[in-house]
């Protein structure tokens, strides 16, 4: 939707907001010739109530809804189809579809093209659930529907997603749980039912959201599809349920959502149905937030008077579609932050991203200090401002530890010595995948079905680095070499190299063994490109090679799945410190002679390392003890 057109919607639903009548008669003006497709499902309800209301609350909130449709979009779900069932999408269809814009696609508005035998269906079937489960007693009307009755999710093509879902669902729902009283528990044993279901996490291709019809058979995308999946089955099954995601992350700089359940306590409970189930011990991925916002159908309050017609003011705080959620992760606080002098008449909490701060959250000025609530702890934060167009530092850099603020300020007076070894977290994703290749073998062997195969190395801790190059236990000659992956885990490599001398020298060639490399793309693990990587679907299982000839093996050289983050040895840096108002100040330039590197910095300063060499992904640390500290390390060290 346009954006002015949709501040002119906002701006309408705000003035009227004293009467629902005039949202109710605003949307059926838009709808123009459908408006009598609208006015049927109204006069269907007149006789109910609550049913009325419900429709009252789709429609009056319909303006704002949309879904995409069109040639593009058909032409890239048979890809996506073959990509969920074989788990991978050959890299001539990325190719091809990676820079589509999908996005001009043609956009069909609710309004103009809702039918009543759709809502009247949607809105049926939503009040059967809602009154056959006892977990939904005492859940209030306005949070049925906003957690049950929505008919859509985003921009997805209108389906008849909830009577298929209903079908497929409900009757296994209840020969699992039957005459079930605890949503927590139904959550889970659906999310455990999906679970068995595979999924294909694919980020290739930037589209509007597939579906419902589309990915209850076709289970590929993002984290955005997963939580999709999770909504319309959910949905439609009377779990009251919805999508919460921080649009920035201060630790890996991307964005995220997740699901989440409403207990019978009034309790938002987090769960993500291919990692981690619902707890009421509030467990999650262990991802940093900052803010976290809650996706809505309904319009809700501004948080700030005005903000919504605001020109200075970014798109993301003028969303009426989303509210502040993150007490339920992090509890309420108070942060008060000074600002160096009294700039603008609001200011916001920033997080860093490539030499810029991206805001995550919006408050007032109050005459020279800012007051930002509900904010994660554990984080470094940045007060930024208007400048024009741009975003600046209006503040001194902070990390908010429990009840206490800590501020970066530079004490050039007191120069530390730090060691740097990354200039990027360890997303929990690699930090898993390292601890979980705990077990792992390395194994030779003279014939090829490895009935005599020798133990030449096990990884036995947590890897520290992204480069692992070891010496053989035993020596001897041999003719082919596999990897073993720990039970009941799945198998990840990146690069895997042999070498006949001990000195990784003279690297010898590996050729995969068909019989043992049940994956596409083997080469990955042998073209030199730490990026790229096999993932293979199977827990227990291995990948073998035919090294040609007997040969010795002098030296075992391997990575696992990561990001590529670590300092190498050749590359180029240059570190920065935060010297407030005069922004960042090098450090100096160093090229890397191995795995770390040496610093002179001031004390208490924020620091940003950059690889001059190759790379983008950088975040800001600060150095505690002679040792880089990052996000997700600051709660273990206070």
């Amino acid at each position: 939707m346009n954006t002015k057109i949709l501040i002119c919607l906002i701006v309408l639903f705000s003035a009227c907001s004293f009467n629902k009548d005039k949202q109710i008669e605003y949307a059926l003006d838009l709808a123009g010739e459908n408006r009598p497709e609208l006015e049927r499902v109204l006069l269907h309800y007149q006789d109910e109530p609550e049913k009325l209301a419900a429709a009252r609350f789709l429609i009056r909130n319909m303006p704002r809804w949309y879904g995409y449709e069109g040639p593009l979009l058909d032409s890239i779900r048979p890809v996506l189809v073959q990509g969920a069932r074989n788990l991978f999408i050959p890299k001539v269809d990325v190719a091809k579809w990676q820079g589509v814009s999908f996005y001009s696609s043609v956009r069909k508005t609710d309004v103009q093209t809702m039918t009543a035998c759709y809502l009247i269906e949607n809105i049926d079937l939503a009040f059967e659930v809602y009154r056959k489960y006892s977990w939904n007693r005492n859940l209030p009307f306005g949070e049925f529907c906003e957690l049950i009755l929505p008919y859509r999710i985003g921009d997805e093509p209108l389906t008849a997603w909830r009577r298929m879902y209903y079908e497929r669902y409900v009757p296994l729902l209840d020969s699992l749980y039957p005459n079930g009283t605890d949503v927590v528990e139904a959550c889970r044993i659906l999310a455990g039912e999906l679970k068995k279901e595979s999924y294909y996490y694919n980020t290739d291709f930037s589209l509007p959201r597939l579906g419902g019809e589309f990915l209850l058979d076709n289970r590929i995308g993002y984290c955005r599809e997963s939580c999709d999946i999770t909504t319309y089955a959910m949905r439609a099954c009377g779990i009251p349920v919805a999508i919460d995601f921080y649009s920035y992350s201060p630790e890996y700089q991307q964005g995220h959502m997740w699901s989440v359940v409403r207990d019978t306590t009034g309790r938002f409970l987090p769960f993500w149905y291919t990692q981690f189930e619902a707890s009421r011990e509030m467990k999650d991925d262990g991802r940093k937030k900052g803010k976290v916002y809650r996706y809505c159908f309904g319009i809700q309050p501004e948080p700030i008077a005005g903000i919504t017609v605001a020109t200075a003011v970014p798109s993301f705080f003028k969303n009426r579609f989303i509210r502040d959620v993150t007490n339920n992760y992090s509890g309420t606080n108070e942060v008060p932050v000074p600002l160096w002098k009294n700039r603008e008449p609001l200011a916001y909490l920033g997080v860093f991203n490539r030499g810029e701060w991206i805001p995550i959250d919006i408050a007032k000025n109050e005459g020279g200090e800012v007051i930002f609530r509900n904010v994660e702890p554990d984080n470094i934060y940045m007060p930024v401002g208007k400048d024009g167009h741009e975003l600046v530092p209006v503040g001194d850099p902070f990390i908010l530890v429990k009840d206490s603020l800590r501020f970066l300020r530079p004490d050039t007076t007191r120069l530390d010595i730090v060691r740097l070894v990354r200039k990027m977290p360890l997303m929990p994703l690699f930090r898993n995948i390292q601890k979980d290749l705990i077990g792992g073998r390395f194994e030779a062997a003279c014939r090829r079905d490895f009935k005599d195969a020798i133990l030449l190395y096990e990884i036995t801790d947590t890897l520290q680095s992204n480069l692992i190059e070891v010496v053989p236990l035993h020596q001897g000659q041999f003719r082919y070499m596999r990897y073993v992956a720990p039970p009941d885990y799945r198998l990840e490599l990146a690069e895997l190299a042999i070498y006949s001398d001990r000195d990784a020298v003279q690297p010898i060639e590996l050729l995969p063994l068909p019989e043992m490399m049940p994956v596409y793309n083997p080469e990955d693990l042998t073209d030199g490109n730490i990026l790229t990587y096999i993932n293979l679907r199977d827990s227990s299982c291995a990948i073998g090679f035919d090294m040609g000839k007997l040969t010795s093996v002098g030296k075992i050289s391997f990575s696992p799945r990561n990001d590529d983050n670590f300092v190498w040895a050749g590359d180029e840096y240059e570190l920065f410190y935060f010297s407030g108002i005069e922004g960042w100040k090098s450090l100096g330039k160093q090229t890397a002679k191995g795995r770390e590197l040496y610093y002179r910095v001031p004390h208490n300063s924020l620091l940003w390392l950059r690889n001059l060499t190759k790379g983008k992904e950088e975040q800001v640390f600060f150095a505690e003890n002679g040792e880089q500290v990052f996000g997700h390390e600051i709660n273990y060290r206070y």
